[in-house]
């Protein structure tokens, strides 16, 4: 996770996500994100090397807006070498599967306003925006502290 969060988001930070990735990767939160019901979490292998990881959890709903019976893709990270290799998509199909099969309604994820590309990604295969908020880390810069809920029926 270090070089794969890093490459895409160290520039965000006053700490190259030090702390974050430690907020999140710590082993006590990593236990405790592996054991909930409802979480799923899964290392990326492409061509015999991982490189990235899949957390989706459900029935999960967003706090700041009503989005009832839903799939949260909380994680998709890959590393930059194998982007355009069209394994987001084969990912995003496989979490709409995995939503349709649990009769859910609805697809949502966070993506970080300043990544234009993860934005126009997202929208491509039928995410749209719902909302805006501000993340309050403070070692994230200002300029940067955009989320965008996106969601997608299913």
């Amino acid at each position: 996770m270090q070089k794969v969060y890093k490459n895409a988001y160290q520039d965000f930070w006053t700490d190259e996500g030090d702390w974050y990735l430690d907020l999140c990767y710590n082993s006590e939160n990593l236990k405790k994100e592996l054991v909930r019901d409802g979480s799923h979490y899964f290392f990326v292998e492409y061509q015999g090397l991982t490189v990235g990881i899949l957390k989706y959890d459900f029935p999960f709903s967003p706090k700041e807006t009503d989005i009832p019976n839903a799939m949260k893709l909380h994680r998709l990270y890959l590393d930059q070498s194998v982007h355009g290799n069209g394994i987001a998509k084969l990912l995003m199909q496989h979490i709409e599967e995995i939503a349709k099969d649990s009769k859910l309604d609805f697809i949502w994820l966070e993506a970080m306003s300043s990544k234009p590309q993860a934005k126009r990604f997202y929208k491509k295969i039928g995410y749209e925006w719902v909302l805006t908020y501000q993340l309050g880390f403070e070692r994230l810069h200002p300029e940067v502290r955009g989320i965008q809920i996106m969601k997608k029926k299913v």
